[in-house]
């Protein structure tokens, strides 16, 4: 049975409750994913204006003391331990059309590696500085806007359950000799990537979705804690793509620059990229070397995604899904289904009306 959306547990937290050995027993089908279509509609409805601020809204929590970690072996109901006055989020904000491992991939990056600042581009021993981030929650973010491509391909209720059936994936899956970065489960439960949330955000520039993102985790710290609880300061670490990194520092994206770069790493927002698939370090070495970058350089930190998912791009799931190649293996099983029942990326991406279920 599909799990219809109530707006009135959206309005009192949107958690479905599921904990973490539920999870793991859930069917790869995609059956068993939740139906966002009330959730994007009101979403859109309500948030999709001008005139309202950046907002992000949670779909699903993976965990219920999201964004707090729970501890091991802590099932009950009682509020959650506060953890240190810093909260650090991973964060991968993507139009998730389709979502695929190498979205998965940057989540557990963040978990796993010891990442470098970029400063050490600039010939500083920032090796020596190397060390993992220290994750505390997760979020996958659905864009409703973005500031340079047209939807197509799936619809916003549609790319919305993919990215539960990712969230699925990166949290239950635990099949270690897939494309998981873990080794065992022991790392798994040592990067709190059981404490997962998505949900969809209304703004396409970083410095809204920075602000939003300290928002939602504020208000879901009181709602956890109480009101009269300091909230942390929280570091959101945001995963993304070299050419996303070059249009970051795009002025083009700003409406005053660049004062809103130093206002989004001000309120904690941080950075950590992949270079494209055989990018030479000429051309990296050359970006950060730029003088308009240097001040930035210590909040920028590099992943080192497997050669496994290095390849993978939406774009070329689409094609692979149009063309019945190889390139399907790239997505998770259950998404696959999902495409394949709702016979996405087959015809004419712009005409999303066409599209039904087999």
């Amino acid at each position: 049975m599909e799990k219809k959306f109530n707006l009135q547990d959206r309005a009192a937290g949107g958690s479905w409750g599921l904990k973490h050995t539920e999870l793991e027993s859930m069917s790869m089908m995609q059956c068993d994913t939740p139906v966002y279509d009330d959730f994007v509609e009101d979403f859109i409805k309500t948030y999709s204006t001008e005139d309202v601020k950046p907002i992000v809204r949670l779909a699903r929590r993976f965990c219920d003391t999201w964004p707090i970690p729970k501890r091991e072996g802590d099932n009950s109901n009682r509020r959650p331990a506060s953890p240190s006055n810093t909260l650090r989020v991973g964060v991968m904000d993507s139009s998730f059309n389709p979502p695929h491992y190498c979205h998965g991939a940057y989540m557990e990056c963040l978990g796993i590696m010891k990442l470098m600042p970029a400063a050490g581009a600039r010939g500083q021993k920032a090796w020596e500085e190397a060390r993992v981030l220290g994750i505390d929650a997760y979020l996958l973010l659905l864009g409703s806007e973005n500031a340079d491509k047209k939807r197509t391909g799936s619809g916003l209720e549609q790319r919305m359950r993919m990215v539960d059936m990712l969230a699925t994936t990166v949290v239950s899956d635990m099949t270690t000799d897939t494309w998981h970065l873990w080794k065992n489960r022991d790392q798994f439960d040592a990067t709190n990537l059981h404490n997962m949330a998505i949900g969809m955000n209304n703004t396409p520039r970083f410095v809204d979705k920075c602000r939003a993102v300290t928002d939602v985790v504020h208000r879901e710290w009181a709602r956890h804690m109480g009101p009269d609880v300091e909230p942390p300061r929280v570091l959101s670490y945001f995963a993304m793509g070299w050419d996303t990194l070059i249009r970051f520092f795009d002025p083009k994206y700003y409406k005053e620059y660049p004062q809103e770069l130093d206002a989004f790493f001000a309120n904690g927002g941080r950075i950590a990229y992949s270079r494209r698939q055989g990018f030479p370090d000429a051309e990296v070495n050359a970006f950060f070397e730029r003088g308009e970058i240097a001040s930035y350089l210590e909040y920028i930190f590099e992943l080192k995604l497997p050669k496994r998912v290095k390849h993978i791009s939406s774009s070329s799931v689409r094609l692979a899904v149009r063309d019945s190649t190889q390139g399907v293996r790239d997505i998770p099983p259950r998404i696959l289904e999902f495409v394949n029942n709702y016979q996405l990326y087959r015809q004419n991406p712009s005409d999303l009306s066409k599209v039904h279920p087999t």
